[in-house]
């Protein structure tokens, strides 16, 4: 496979004492030839169709003559910039053929799992890693469950009724809503609870808060129209007089009296 890039650090090439020793045009010259070992069927190492390049080729490719290019060739054996291989004499740089062989390392072992040590396990062996892990139940069913759990725990028991009624506002926040009384109930509650002569403070109580919305002094909302029916009894002798005033069976209202002015005097001398 072709790759698209060098893997070229210039760190390395500016610290390599072999590289510095090298002409201007001699490391021209090894870069050239790099390029070309970054292209060949063996990466890294001087071949044409799979077997090492001859020097008179390599003298061509470089645009050089035969002796200068095989004086450059030795210059860089010499020097450790180059090797030879000596199976077959081809010429290779070492470190792109240790990069190109940790890169296929790479390669095979992230095809079995990323994992190097697997390239050396034959295909009957097990492999050497097995995750061992229990399936757990996802966070919204647990806490579900510990919901229902937690409620079956703590559900108290149910209270016992005593048979008594309970009052109609007893258990009401304060300052909620009151539900408006009729004015059948308030004049049933007043004949059982305060005698049949509070049944006839009813329809006041009923009139006095109807027009003002159910609101004590006008503004605050009543919460318990008994409690305000009975402070309305108590009050009741306080406005007894202007209450009965004008009233069947009372008699008639007393006229007030008008100041009357003092006559004038006949002083014939006022107009002179």
């Amino acid at each position: 496979m072709k790759l698209p890039a060098l893997q070229f650090y210039p760190g390395d090439w500016h610290k390599d004492q072999g590289v510095q020793a090298l002409s201007l045009e001699e490391r021209g010259a090894w870069f050239e030839l790099l390029l070309m070992m970054h292209d060949s069927d063996e990466r890294g190492v001087l071949l044409v169709n799979g077997k090492p390049m001859p020097e008179a080729v390599i003298a061509r490719r470089l645009g050089l003559v035969n002796q200068t290019a095989n004086q450059i060739l030795t210059t860089l054996l010499e020097f450790g910039v180059a090797s030879k291989r000596e199976s077959d004499g081809a010429v290779f740089c070492r470190r792109m053929v240790k990069d190109e062989k940790l890169r296929l390392l790479r390669t095979e072992a992230g095809r079995k799992g990323g994992n190097p040590n697997l390239l050396n396990q034959k295909s009957k062996q097990k492999p050497t890693t097995v995750v061992k892990q229990k399936s757990t139940p996802s966070s919204s069913f647990t806490t579900s469950v510990n919901r229902e759990r937690g409620t079956a725990k703590a559900a108290p028991p149910a209270p016992q009724t005593s048979g008594l009624e309970k009052h109609p506002n007893v258990g009401k926040k304060k300052g909620t809503a009151l539900a408006r009384p009729t004015l059948a109930e308030i004049e049933a509650y007043a004949e059982s609870e305060h005698g049949a002569e509070a049944r006839a403070e009813a329809a006041p109580f009923f009139d006095h808060f109807e027009s003002n919305g159910w609101r004590v002094a006008g503004k605050t909302p009543m919460v318990n129209w008994q409690a305000s029916f009975r402070n309305w009894l108590r009050r009741r002798p306080q406005f007894a007089p202007a209450a009965t005033t004008g009233r069947a069976g009372a008699g008639p209202a007393a006229t007030p009296t008008r100041a009357r002015s003092a006559p004038k005097p006949n002083d014939p001398k006022r107009y002179s």
